[in-house]
Protein backbone atom coordinates (compact mmCIF):
# COMPACT_ATOMS: atom_id res chain seq x y z
CA UNK A 1 0.00 0.00 0.00
CA UNK A 2 1.53 3.22 -0.72
CA UNK A 3 2.15 5.98 1.74
CA UNK A 4 -0.48 8.35 0.09
CA UNK A 5 -3.72 6.06 -0.10
CA UNK A 6 -2.96 5.43 3.61
CA UNK A 7 -2.68 9.10 4.56
CA UNK A 8 -5.92 9.45 2.39
CA UNK A 9 -7.44 6.34 4.97
CA UNK A 10 -6.00 7.79 8.03
CA UNK A 11 -7.21 11.51 7.24
CA UNK A 12 -10.98 10.28 6.27
CA UNK A 13 -10.64 8.31 9.85
CA UNK A 14 -10.51 11.11 11.22
CA UNK A 15 -13.13 13.22 9.93
CA UNK A 16 -15.44 10.89 10.68
CA UNK A 17 -13.92 10.76 14.35
CA UNK A 18 -14.65 14.88 14.24
CA UNK A 19 -18.85 13.83 13.19
CA UNK A 20 -19.35 10.96 15.12
CA UNK A 21 -18.43 12.54 18.69
CA UNK A 22 -21.10 15.47 18.33
CA UNK A 23 -23.51 13.47 16.95
CA UNK A 24 -22.87 11.23 20.03
CA UNK A 25 -23.24 14.24 22.07
CA UNK A 26 -26.88 15.24 21.20
CA UNK A 27 -27.81 11.91 21.36
CA UNK A 28 -26.73 12.54 24.83
CA UNK A 29 -24.26 9.45 24.87
CA UNK A 30 -20.77 11.28 25.64
CA UNK A 31 -20.15 14.28 27.91
CA UNK A 32 -18.85 17.52 26.67
CA UNK A 33 -15.29 17.09 28.01
CA UNK A 34 -14.39 14.51 26.27
CA UNK A 35 -16.25 15.27 23.17
CA UNK A 36 -13.44 18.36 22.94
CA UNK A 37 -11.20 15.38 23.89
CA UNK A 38 -11.97 13.80 20.97
CA UNK A 39 -12.62 16.18 18.38
CA UNK A 40 -9.17 18.34 19.21
CA UNK A 41 -6.61 14.83 18.80
CA UNK A 42 -8.85 14.32 15.59
CA UNK A 43 -8.00 17.43 14.32
CA UNK A 44 -4.40 17.17 14.95
CA UNK A 45 -4.57 13.57 13.23
CA UNK A 46 -6.27 15.15 9.98
CA UNK A 47 -3.46 17.99 10.25
CA UNK A 48 -0.70 15.33 10.19
CA UNK A 49 -2.15 13.16 7.84
CA UNK A 50 -4.13 15.44 5.20
CA UNK A 51 -1.16 17.84 4.80
CA UNK A 52 1.42 15.83 2.88
CA UNK A 53 -0.80 14.30 0.37
CA UNK A 54 -2.71 17.26 0.22
CA UNK A 55 0.05 20.19 -0.64
CA UNK A 56 2.08 17.52 -2.66
CA UNK A 57 3.57 19.63 -5.82
CA UNK A 58 2.95 18.67 -9.22
CA UNK A 59 5.94 18.30 -11.46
Amino acid sequence: MQKTTLLKIVSLLSLVALILPSILFLAGRMELTTVKWVMLAATVVWFVAATPWMWKQSG
